[in-house]
């Protein structure tokens, strides 16, 4: 794999010294997923001759990208990368960390990354001269700078009064410092799609418990309030147009998305909120939000012929947020579907781009 120092203009402020009891044998783990590392500090690097010396651990998450970093102690972002993907904690006394190759790809439909670097890896919020705590999400794992086209990996350093120390004896003992957002979604495959949405405020999960509850169907209701969060909804009447909705939790979302012309009901006088939503409605719903279009008319998929909402399903495909929901049969959507609310979480991940 290729590590080391990548070359890229970084972004500083000068950032005030802090008061922090740094202790290197108490770090937190940076990678919040599966991963595995050797200890390769002080390897030759960069060809024959050992013209560098990696100073680092690299962190590897079994080929995937999007995996957590999170910081290994609290303290001050010190300093980004300025078009991405690197960033350097400042924890006082002369200590830091950095972490390196950060993902810069954008996400797939199928929630895999691709390799376009035009992804931006550091988490919403940080910047320079922000305060973190020890196991706060900062980014994801990727393969940017000089590791482009290697296997996915967290570059990770450890500096001592600006002298980089070898990190792996501090990780064999770093305590796990990550497990999500939410309680009940660990290993699920939509897992950081999830993380993303709470970060955007899209979700506050589905009890007081911790919990976002990903294998259970999404309602029309929940529906409703994901797009109202998500495009910032405020404008009401105030009174519903439904007879079903009155002192629903989900009350006021399902009259914003119907203000806006994105809501529609299950009958000309119910909106039927707890009814689990299908997939052909999901399609509609996602185009009314965010205008996707079919310049080319295709048809993509052979069993929504006839659906009330087949131009919609072709928006959706044509624009990307979709490719059906069969990987052996690209010509199926199974508009009749229902929905996860984990699946859910990468439909909005994908339509908004995040």
């Amino acid at each position: 794999m290729v590590t080391g120092t990548v070359l890229v203009t970084l972004v500083a402020l000068a950032i005030p010294a802090l008061a922090v009891d740094f202790d290197p044998s108490n770090i937190v783990f940076p990678v919040g997923g599966d991963s595995y590392y050797t200890d390769t500090f002080d390897a030759c690097r960069g060809g024959s001759g050992c013209p560098r010396r990696h100073e680092a651990t690299d962190i590897l998450t079994y080929g995937v990208k999007g995996v957590p970093v999170v910081a290994a102690a609290a303290g001050t972002v010190q300093w980004i990368g300025s078009t991405c993907c690197l960033l350097k904690i400042d924890h006082g006394g002369g200590w830091a960390t950095q972490y390196v190759h950060l993902n810069n790809d954008t996400q797939n439909p199928d929630s895999s990354y691709g390799d376009d670097g035009q992804g931006y890896g550091i988490a919403p919020g940080i910047q320079v001269g922000t305060q973190v705590e020890a196991g706060q999400l900062i980014g994801w794992v990727g393969d940017s700078g000089n590791a482009e086209g290697t296997a996915p990996h967290l570059h990770f350093e450890i500096w001592q009064d600006g002298t980089r120390i070898n990190p792996n004896p501090y990780l064999l003992n770093a305590q796990a410092g990550w497990t999500g957002y939410f309680s009940d979604d660990d290993y699920s495959v939509h897992e950081v799609d999830i993380d993303k949405i709470f970060v955007e405020g899209i979700t506050i999960g589905c009890s007081l418990n911790n919990e976002f509850c990903p294998e259970r169907n999404i309602t029309r209701g929940e529906m409703a309030a994901f797009i109202a969060r998500a495009l910032g909804l405020t404008a009401a009447r105030g009174v519903s147009a439904y007879t079903d909705v009155g002192g629903h939790l989900f009350e006021g979302e399902i009259d914003k998305i119907q203000t806006a012309g994105i809501g529609f009901g299950c009958t000309e006088t119910e909106y039927c909120p707890d009814r689990p939503l299908e997939r052909d409605e999901m399609a509609e719903l996602l185009v009314r939000a965010f205008g996707y279009e079919n310049p080319d008319g295709t048809d993509f998929f052979n069993d929504d012929d006839g659906n009330p909402f087949e131009e919609s399903i072709n928006k959706l495909a044509s624009a990307g947020i979709t490719l059906g929901c069969d990987p052996q049969d690209k010509a199926r959507y199974c508009p009749d579907r229902l929905l996860s609310r984990a699946e859910m979480a990468s439909f909005f991940v994908r339509a908004l781009g995040l």
